[in-house]
Parts: structure tokens; sequence; C-alpha cells
């Protein structure tokens, strides 16, 4: 029986949720409704091109009825601070999005929930993903990698084989991981950036190679 599906946020991140949703369900056999919430009453009642703004933070928090979700915040650790929130009620799931063109192998790769996987990524084989991440367009990731959670990873970034990312690290457009770099908690990674050297201590990385800035 279809069920509604609800998209944490309003900004672009939620509405290419949304978009993807519906991608994923055209034809809405799992999701009859798509809604987004807000923590601004003010937009209640506003309407995107795949669904409405009908509930606030309190509302979601109050609510007793069966729904599926999806986080469409693009910052690592909100991700991190709302799915908190929410894994303790038990009436609410968290579906992975994956879209039909992703390129993955299901016996071969290892995913949690309420992930976000967009067009054109493509999954090689011996990967473990955690749950509540971003891979965003065109992200490649190679073999032997894990990725913990609430990470997210912006278009066209490339992992390369047994590399190990923590959690809630933001990797940027365009940067690549080479094989069998670590990278850990929190880190961010400027956009083009390459991690030729791993990565332990928490920070912003950026440039070829990737050093971190300076306080």
């Amino acid at each position: 029986m279809p069920t509604e599906l609800l998209i944490i946020g309003t900004g672009g991140m939620a509405r290419e949720a949304a978009q993807l949703a519906r991608q994923v369900d055209p034809y809405a056999i799992n999701w009859s409704n798509i809604s987004f919430v807000t923590e601004h009453v003010d937009e209640l009642g506003h309407r995107y091109a795949y669904g409405d703004v009908r509930f606030t933070d309190e509302d979601l928090m109050a609510r007793t009825e069966p729904a599926d979700v999806v986080i469409g915040i693009g910052h690592p650790l909100i991700r991190r601070a709302v799915a908190r929130r929410l894994l303790p009620l038990n009436y609410l799931s968290f579906p992975n999005l994956v879209h039909p063109s992703v390129d993955i192998d299901g016996s071969c790769v290892r995913m949690g929930k309420g992930n976000v996987v967009t067009k054109g990524v493509v999954l090689t084989c011996d990967i473990t993903i955690g749950s509540f991440n971003i891979l965003n367009w065109n992200v490649t990731i190679g073999h032997d990698v894990s990725i913990g959670s609430y990470n997210v990873i912006n278009p066209a970034c490339n992992v390369s084989g047994h590399v190990t990312v923590a959690d809630a690290c933001l990797i940027g457009t365009g940067s690549q991981i080479l094989e069998r770099r670590t990278v850990c908690d929190g880190v961010v990674i400027g956009a083009g950036a390459v991690v030729a050297q791993s990565l332990t201590a928490e920070g912003t990385y950026v440039g070829i190679p990737a050093k971190m800035l300076a306080c």
C-alpha cells in the first residue's frame, strides 16, 4: 500500500530529493504523496514541483502515523543531528533513494538506510556504506571502499579502491581520494582537491595535494 514520503527541509537538496523520489517511483506505487517538513511556520502551504510544505518539525515529532522519511539537508553535521532525533520514532522508516541509472550490484554493495544516491553514480564491488549519506551526481566509488554515515559526497567526486571514509564528512565537487587513504570523522575536502595522504585530523583540506587550511 502506498504511504506518504516526508522530505526534511525545503532547500535545494530537499527539492532534489523529492525529484529523485519521483524518478524512483514515477507511478506513485510506493509514495502516494510527497510532503516537505519545515522549521519555519511561514513556509507552510508553499507548493513545489514535487510536493507541498505541509508539516513543521513539531508536527513531525508529534505524529503517530507511519511515514517514510528522507533527510533533504546537505550539511553532514545537521544530517547527523536530524537523524539522531528521528531514529527513536518507531513509526518512521528511512528508505534508500537510489536513482534507476545508478550502476550498482546489490550482491556486492552493503548499504544502511536513509541514503540518497543520485543519477550517474557508479558503485563497483565489495563496498560498505552506512546510513544517511548523500552520493551526488556522477560520484564513483571503487572496490573495497568503506563509507560511514552522514557523509555528503558532492558531484563528480572519485573515491579510489580500499579507501575508508568515516562519518560526517563533506567531500567537495570534483575531488579525488587516492587508493588506500583514510579520511577521519568531520573532514571537509574542498572542491577539486586531491587526497594523496590519509587525513587523520578533523579540519578543512584544499589543494593538490590536499593540505589542511590554517586556523
